[in-house]
């Protein structure tokens, strides 16, 4: 787990983190940039993405920290953060994933359906970057190209975890953890030798 900055700097104020490394699911939160309290440290996504391959990891979900940093526009958000670490990720020869932020229950318009951030961080991703998406949700004209998976038990899977969003949980903002979950799906696939889960499909 890569933390990057744009939210809450300190890696322990993820209660999901915390949980997920008792439990034996997450081996390594690593500490990006500003943020802190890390099991290790590095100075920039592409120093901890290469850490992450030269130790061996497959995958490496980056995320930035609790309570995301926002003015309310397209490019003044802490969310982009994602896109510096899709870029490299490319550029290091990885193949970037991206959980696409969605939501029916946001009481704002930016943030209904799939997020003015998931956009955002698009626009500016200079290389190939697959949306991971819930087979069967509406998705907007916009997000032609995405990669549909099969969402099925996503609910059983995160039983138990502190599983919170704008004080929301799973329960009252399914759509946001089923595209959280349908992204770790798909590389879970790729890492297996698939192109994609058999579950999935490419839709453009």
């Amino acid at each position: 787990y890569l933390q990057l900055p744009g939210g809450a700097l300190p890696v322990s104020l993820s209660d999901s983190v915390r949980v997920l490394k008792e439990r034996g699911l997450l081996e390594v939160a690593v500490g990006v940039g500003a943020c802190l309290e890390g099991d290790i440290a590095c100075v920039s996504a592409a120093s901890a993405l290469a850490w992450a391959a030269h130790e061996g990891f497959a995958a490496a979900v980056c995320s930035i920290g609790p309570g995301i940093s926002g003015t309310g526009s397209f490019l003044g958000h802490g969310g982009l953060a994602a896109a510096e670490a899709a870029n490299a990720a490319t550029a290091l020869g990885g193949r970037p994933i991206l959980a696409v932020r969605a939501s029916e229950a946001d009481s704002r318009e930016r943030h209904r359906g799939v997020s003015h951030h998931t956009r955002a961080v698009l626009a500016l991703s200079l290389g190939d970057v697959v949306c991971a998406w819930p087979v069967g949700a509406p998705a907007p004209h916009w997000l032609a190209s995405r990669d549909e998976v099969d969402a099925s038990g996503w609910q059983e899977a995160c039983a138990g975890l502190p599983l919170d969003h704008m004080g929301r949980g799973p329960g009252d903002d399914p759509v946001f953890f089923a595209a959280a979950y349908v992204a770790g799906r798909l590389a879970r696939s790729w890492i297996g030798g698939g192109e994609a889960a058999p579950e999935s499909k490419r839709a453009s």
